[in-house]
């Protein structure tokens, strides 16, 4: 008897666990949408960005060189060349 018991009391905890299941599964939530508008524009600047101004030299648009005793001369795509001199 006592069996029988335990076996009923199993079988209707596992069913009252998939009707809970089947009714959490089906519930869905509000969804609420934020709508949010660009009121300004910021520049993003990363970290380690070095701006090429007139003091720096752009590595990716040099040709060729050539070194001398007394400096390095760098040519650039356009022509143009910088002379380094130690």
């Amino acid at each position: 008897m006592k069996k029988s018991v335990k076996t009923i009391g199993t079988i209707a905890t596992m069913g009252i666990m998939l009707v809970c299941a089947y009714l959490l599964g089906t519930t869905q939530a509000e969804t609420i949408t934020n709508i949010q508008t660009v009121t300004e524009t910021r520049e993003v600047i990363p970290d380690g960005y070095i701006p090429l101004n007139d003091n720096i030299v752009d590595m990716n648009t040099i040709v060729d060189f050539s070194a001398t005793e007394y400096g390095l001369q760098l040519y650039f795509e356009d022509g143009s060349g910088y002379f380094w001199e130690w």
